[in-house]
């Protein structure tokens, strides 16, 4: 495989990872805390909603480094459709 061809897979993994959380914190800027958390004071609503982002910031890394070591370990595209499997049952649930 080109060096090119990496690269270029590589940014566009980059651009929709940036894209994915860029939407979420937009998100939990604006509608995450009044939508999920309308108990509480706007500024617990925020820091609720904020709260939310940071663990999914966490899980990602959490996640990269599990999937990382059994990739390496396993194989790359086994762990690519057990992390598709993850996240589609996650999903539905």
């Amino acid at each position: 495989m080109s060096s090119s061809r990496v690269i270029f897979a590589s940014f566009i993994g980059t651009v929709i990872e940036f894209y994915d959380f860029y939407v979420y914190a937009t998100a939990a800027a604006l509608v995450i805390g009044p939508v999920f958390f309308p108990h509480s004071s706007p500024a617990a609503q925020a820091l609720s909603a904020f709260v939310t982002f940071g663990i999914a910031f966490i899980a990602q890394l959490i996640g990269s480094f599990i999937f990382g070591h059994f990739g390496d370990r396993i194989g790359r595209k086994s762990m690519l459709v057990a992390l598709l499997f993850v996240m589609g049952v996650s999903t539905t649930r």
